[in-house]
């Protein structure tokens, strides 16, 4: 294998790790944003809001507690 073609290989594998960072990044930070829309909207009807996640929040359930589920 040349060496220019060795660098294209690692310069490819090195941007494909670095997009997938990314992409995980953005997929953690705007399933923050999700539930923190969602518990600002549960308070705002009077209720408490109960979120179970997962590291980086990648996975989640969310419930709102209100008076008139107790």
């Amino acid at each position: 294998m040349k060496v220019r073609t060795k660098w294209v290989v690692l310069a490819l594998c090195s941007l494909t790790i670095v997009m997938g960072i990314f992409l995980l990044g953005m997929q953690s930070y705007f399933n923050n944003k999700e539930i923190e829309n969602a518990s600002d909207q549960c308070y705002e009807i009077g209720g408490t809001p109960e979120v179970e996640s997962d590291f980086l929040a990648m996975n989640y359930s969310f419930e709102c507690h209100t008076d008139e589920n107790s």
